[in-house]
């Protein structure tokens, strides 16, 4: 049952970003991209092998939508290939049982640290394989850091109207 809810929460992340989201730009080129929500808040839950192939599935059904060559496919893999890492990173420290789930044992500040990080880099590496030149790397980093705060006060306001239920 907790699957099929999982299913259905990122069926509904992926509905609002392809048609709510992508639809409005934001200054011009600013979109939130939320759908990777998931990969934080359910993917943790799951297998690694699991956890790859979801990531996989999800990035891959945006970028049939979009029309977009795979790049959101590549972007939410590898967040999800170093998601153990930065759990790591920002965890709580406990270095006995790393497989535990620490996401929601997170303190506020840590949980919102790898957030931001894990969106920055997801952000990143999207629109450095959407443009694929490095040779504007200012340009990628600003539009990379102003996303990244557009799509993580999104998440925040979901946050806290998900708490207020």
């Amino acid at each position: 049952m907790k699957t099929l809810r999982d299913i259905g929460i990122m069926l509904l992340m992926i509905a609002v970003q392809v048609f709510f989201l992508n639809e409005y730009l934001f200054n011009h080129y600013l979109n939130p991209y939320l759908y990777i929500y998931p990969v934080f808040s359910l993917l943790i839950f799951y297998p690694r092998f699991w956890q790859l192939i979801i990531a996989f599935a999800l990035g891959a059904s945006i970028d049939i939508l979009e029309e977009s060559a795979g790049v959101h496919a590549a972007a939410t893999v590898f967040l999800a290939f170093i998601m153990p890492a930065l759990s790591r990173i920002f965890g709580t420290g406990r270095e006995d049982n790393p497989d535990v789930p620490a996401f929601k044992t997170m303190s506020l500040e840590r949980r919102l640290g790898l957030l931001f990080v894990g969106f920055f880099i997801h952000h990143l590496v999207l629109f450095g394989l959407e443009s694929f030149q490095w040779n504007q790397f200012g340009i990628l980093l600003q539009r990379s850091l102003y996303s990244s705060l557009f799509s993580f006060i999104f998440v925040l306001l979901y946050q806290l109207w998900n708490a207020r239920r």
